[in-house]
């Protein structure tokens, strides 16, 4: 096809796509974990400190644990795949200044990517982000 512009060109071919848009929209947004960012629990809908990413799937997590994320409790209904990495979590009620240095003995757990939501606080100081007036 000779380059056209929209006007030349037949109304499919010039609207872009949706899952283009999409794709487009969400090119800047962060959307798995990172070690040091926050989540939400989508179970329990509880703030989680994302301490590591402990396997890039999690037929490698449960090789190193011998546990099996995927079928644990109601991940079968969320949408957890075998693909997910895992990441060691804390629970945010569970920490405060004075126990960073106990981190260690602090009770983590290991939450599979599609159970966890990101929250990207980055956003707010993002150009054209929430803290942008």
């Amino acid at each position: 096809m000779s380059e056209q512009g929209a006007i030349d060109a037949d109304f499919d071919d010039a609207e872009i796509s949706y899952e283009q848009r999409v794709a487009n929209a969400l090119e800047d947004v962060r959307t798995e974990p990172v070690p040091g960012s926050l989540a939400i629990d989508l179970v329990t809908r509880q703030l989680l400190f994302v301490r590591a990413k402990v396997a890039d799937t999690l037929g490698e997590y449960y090789e190193q644990e011998n546990f099996d994320l995927a079928t644990y409790g109601p991940h079968p209904w969320l949408p957890v795949d075998v693909d997910d990495a895992a990441y060691e979590c804390y629970y945010i009620n569970d920490l405060s200044l004075d126990g960073l240095d106990d981190l260690a003995d602090l009770k983590d757990y290991a939450f599979p990517a599609g159970r966890l939501a990101v929250v990207g606080v980055e956003q707010a100081w993002a150009e054209g982000g929430v803290g942008d007036v």
